[in-house]
């Protein structure tokens, strides 16, 4: 049974880092951008090795997010060429790996960038299943009420379901109707574990890792743009600045 619904500066801001697994495939052409989002430490690294099939991104064991630049990651997912971007998550403080102030300059810079080239296919949208309903708004606002405006999809990846009963996926059918009172509305979903089964790991987690790698691959398949043309409309160019001028001043209210 799947547990996913079918269907700062320059130099420091954007990390050049790439995997081999596109040359490995023979693909050659553009690759569509995936941007993933979220709080600090809600897994995004371990959910991009997940999707990569190999480590490649370092994780943190703790709370605190080691991800200080906007790290891209090349894979093909069914002969399809995708970049994945990791983002720094906005709400460390200034105690956390990446102060709110510096992240934000970051993601400027980043977005931007990433604007002037091919733009924005998919936003994932990374929580922790364990995190209450009504804190999932503020990350979700700053980025998804600015791309709505703009057609871009956005997709959720519910991470540490690895102990949800009876299936990861019961956790979309018990909260959707509340993320849409909030606001938060998506077009698609995967409830995943990242977690790595051990040797002395009973088969379940193996089993659950499995079906996380294959929803959450296929939730990118099915739901990202196939264009920057489809992803911002038909004037593109405006839908891009349009973007960015509200996402600015989402961010600006958000780190003060």
């Amino acid at each position: 049974m799947s547990d996913s619904h079918g269907s700062t500066d320059t130099t420091s801001a954007v990390d050049t880092r790439s995997t081999d697994s596109v040359s490995q495939q023979g693909y050659h052409g553009r690759p569509r951008n995936v941007v993933l989002y979220g709080e600090s430490g809600v897994g995004k690294s371990s959910l991009i090795n997940l999707i990569m099939g190999r480590d490649v991104a370092k994780t943190s064991p703790d709370a605190l997010a080691c991800t200080t630049t906007h790290a891209p990651y090349d894979v093909t997912i069914s002969g399809q060429y995708f970049r994945l971007w990791e983002t720094a998550g906005l709400n460390e403080g200034s105690e956390g790996t990446v102060p709110a102030a510096k992240a934000k300059r970051n993601l400027t810079t980043f977005l931007r960038s990433l604007h002037q080239e091919d733009g924005v296919h998919l936003l994932v949208y990374c929580v922790r299943g364990t995190r209450a309903i009504k804190a999932l708004q503020t990350h979700y606002k700053i980025f998804s009420a600015a791309i709505h405006d703009s057609k871009v999809p956005t997709i959720v990846v519910v991470t540490c379901l690895e102990d949800f009963r009876p299936v990861m996926a019961e956790w979309w059918h018990k909260n959707k109707d509340e993320l849409a009172t909030y606001g938060m509305h998506f077009s698609g979903y995967a409830c995943v574990t990242t977690l790595k089964d051990e040797p002395a790991e009973s088969s379940d987690i193996h089993q659950r890792r499995t079906q996380s790698y294959e929803d959450v691959r296929r939730c990118i398949l099915d739901h990202c743009s196939q264009t920057p043309h489809k992803a911002w409309g038909t004037d593109i160019i405006t839908d891009q600045r349009n973007f960015l001028t509200i996402l600015l001043q989402k961010l600006a209210r958000f780190v003060g």
